[in-house]
């Protein structure tokens, strides 16, 4: 973040500042997740393999620098690792089986990774795109679709701890969620195929899936507050 922060104040390209800031924000999901998977008991040595697919990402990070072109594929290659490592090893894979709020955090996750291995697979095949809808497609695949979708799973849960904002689990959530992604496919469809109508209408789908989220959210607070001030009479 902070080189991000200092390449951005000397005037350097937007596109040279996109490895550091990708690098941040999936880094710092990856070291909460690894936190996450030792709680679980992961196996002795088993976190190895995230240490190295973060060090890659470090890596492609660092020499997108001097060399843009190599730096992006192999950061590219440290996110393909990641949502490898993350598919296998993540708890939220056990936990899509369970009901209420970890079934649904657990979707948000999984998504997400198969969201970072579209993005690894985009920086490692077109490097630093010079194509502006591959650009396009690479930033919505690991910015939009990965990130957001994180900040959708552990928003019930951060949010009561970190802003003191009550906001309980309802399946509710699930329509932004499902908005997110299909607003997602459709932008990297139509950049790919540099379809600007298709592009466009990703683009709205993706501002109404976070509008929504927002929605549902101030709407699960209501119904949770008054189920609370109305409790269901019991048999007596």
């Amino acid at each position: 973040w902070y080189v991000a922060g200092a390449l951005w104040m000397r005037d350097a390209p937007t596109g040279d500042l996109v490895p550091w800031l990708t690098a941040f924000l999936v880094l710092t999901i990856a070291g909460e997740r690894l936190e996450l998977a030792h709680v679980a008991f992961l196996r002795r040595r088993a976190g190895d393999g995230l240490i190295a697919a973060c060090a890659l990402i470090g890596a492609g990070a660092a020499v997108s620098v001097a060399a843009p072109e190599a730096g992006w594929r192999l950061a590219g290659l440290g996110m393909l690792a990641l949502a490898a490592w993350l598919a296998v090893y993540d708890i939220a894979r056990p936990a899509v089986r369970g009901t209420g709020l970890p079934r649904y955090a657990a979707a948000c996750l999984l998504t997400g990774y198969a969201w970072l291995a579209v993005a690894g697979t985009l920086w490692t095949v077109a490097g630093r795109p010079e194509d502006q809808g591959m650009y396009d497609a690479a930033l919505h695949a690991v910015f939009l679709g990965f990130v957001i979708s994180m900040v959708f799973g552990h928003a019930p849960v951060i949010l009561p701890a970190v802003l003191r904002i009550r906001l309980p689990y309802h399946p509710l959530l699930y329509g932004p969620l499902a908005l997110l992604h299909a607003a997602v496919l459709i932008r990297v469809v139509g950049d790919l195929a540099d379809a600007g109508t298709v592009r466009a209408a990703g683009g709205v789908l993706g501002e109404v899936a976070l509008m929504g989220f927002a929605c549902c959210a101030v709407a699960a607070s209501r119904l949770s507050r008054s189920s609370q001030a109305h409790p269901r009479m019991g048999p007596g």
